[in-house]
Order: C-alpha cells, then sequence, then structure tokens
C-alpha cells in the first residue's frame, strides 16, 4: 500500500506540474506564474521525470503545428493507436533530440539552472533517494521503478487516445478527442480536443461536467496573486468573471 500511495503521490505532482507549469504557461503561455511557483513546477518535474522543460515545449509545439499531419512527433492516425500508447516515450525522445525541432519551436528557463542543474536528469536520483529513505530499500526501489513507468504510460495515453478515442466538442483540423474519466490522474490533460480548439486557454474544461484539477490550481494560484495574465478560452479573463467559468460560452465558436 505504501508503495501505491508514493507512485500515486509523485505521479500527480508530475503531472500537475507539467500541466500547469510547461504546458499552459510555458508551452501555450495561458498564464504566467509567480517565479517561486514557476521554480516549484520546474523542480517537482527535474525530480519527478528528469525531463527539460524546453526539449518537452518544443516537442508539443510541432505536435500543436503538425496535428495529425506529416512531421506530428507522436500522431496515431500515422503510427499506429498502440504504438504512440506503449512506446510514446521513444516517440518523444527521437523528437527532442532533433536539432530543428528544438532551433525552431522550443522556449522555457534558458538560465543558469538550466544548464547546469536541470539539464542533468540527477533529479531522478533524489527522487528514488527520497523513496528508499522513506520506504526501505525494497518499497522505496519498487515504488521508484513504477513511478519511472507512470510519466510515459499517462503520456502515452493522452497522446494515442487523445487522438483516437473519445468524443469531439469542435470539428478541429485534427482527429484530436476528449477521453474521460482519467482528470484526476492527468490534470485534466484528457480533455484534449477541448485544448486543442483553444490552445492558448489555461482552462480545459468546457461543459460542466467536464473536470479539470488543473484549472481548479490555475485559479486558487490566481487568487492568491501568484498566477497572473490568465487566459480563458484564448481570451484574457479577470477574477470578477470567473465566477461565469463553469459554464460553456455559448457565443464563442
Amino acid at each position: 500500500m505504501d508503495i501505491l500511495l508514493a507512485v500515486v503521490l509523485v505521479g500527480w505532482m508530475a503531472n500537475l506540474s507539467t500541466s500547469i507549469y510547461a504546458h499552459r504557461a510555458v508551452a501555450h503561455r495561458a498564464l504566467v506564474l509567480h517565479p517561486v511557483v514557476a521554480h516549484l513546477f520546474r523542480c517537482i518535474l527535474w525530480c519527478s521525470t528528469g525531463t527539460s522543460v524546453r526539449a518537452w515545449v518544443a516537442v508539443h509545439r510541432k505536435h500543436h503545428a503538425l496535428a495529425d499531419r506529416q512531421g506530428d512527433p507522436h500522431s496515431p492516425q500515422r503510427s499506429g493507436l498502440w504504438q504512440v500508447v506503449f512506446f510514446n516515450y521513444f516517440y518523444y525522445r527521437r523528437e527532442r533530440h532533433c536539432p530543428a525541432t528544438l532551433q525552431r519551436y522550443a522556449d522555457g528557463p534558458n538560465d543558469w539552472f538550466e544548464h547546469h542543474i536541470y539539464a542533468y536528469p540527477f533529479g531522478l536520483l533524489l527522487l528514488m533517494g527520497g523513496e528508499i529513505a522513506l520506504l526501505g530499500w525494497l518499497h522505496g526501489l519498487g515504488a521508484f521503478g513504477l513511478q519511472l513507468l507512470w510519466m510515459p504510460l499517462c503520456g502515452g495515453m493522452i497522446n494515442g487516445f487523445g487522438h483516437a478515442l473519445g468524443y469531439r466538442n469542435f470539428a478541429t483540423r485534427d482527429a484530436s478527442r476528449n477521453i474521460v474519466p482519467f482528470a484526476l490522474f492527468v490534470a485534466g490533460e484528457e480533455l484534449h480536443n477541448n485544448h486543442h480548439r483553444y490552445p492558448g486557454s489555461a482552462k480545459f474544461s468546457w461543459h460542466w461536467w467536464e473536470i479539470d484539477p488543473g484549472w481548479l490550481v490555475v485559479r486558487g494560484l490566481a487568487v492568491l496573486g501568484l498566477a497572473k495574465n490568465v487566459r480563458v478560452h484564448d481570451q484574457p479573463r479577470s477574477l470578477a468573471e470567473w465566477a461565469d467559468l463553469d459554464t460553456p460560452f455559448a457565443k464563442e465558436s
């Protein structure tokens, strides 16, 4: 039970950090996070995934630019559903090492920390050490091993099922779909069709019954003054307008 709890807790924090910081804030500039909060999310990503934010952003932006067309880094429409679901990490790894992709699409922190600390995946060793210290050698290594599978599998499910199975609220030019009810595990990222319709929105949900935990956290951060310039359905919204954001904007298309 302690292994499962550790895997779910760390995995959820990794998903939330990816969704709010790397995805919504950096890749799509849907909001601006306070520097302390941004760095906290950045550190969580480093420890839980070893991922370079700039590389992740580059691959994701290329996906949006070429969604389900030639050049899409991970389209199930072109590479096959199960290939993307189970081997998404290798598609991502191949693209993140492409100089042309990084040069054209990369964005994000480019400071001393990025070049001297976060450029190296030593954060995973810190995670492993922490889990061993808390759970003991056997359970700690077990939790760490399962954690290594969490993000690749979640990414594969979103990139795979999110372009092959599910329902569509919008007729986008790609094959994006919304898949539910995985919101609590992937921070709202399963609302993929909504996101492809409004990529610059910090809010992924559209209908009242669609749950976006990442958006709830963004709203909380904004209320505390830790997030600003929040965009909803690609339009900036003030705090005073947020009372109506749990219902769809009927006039927007």
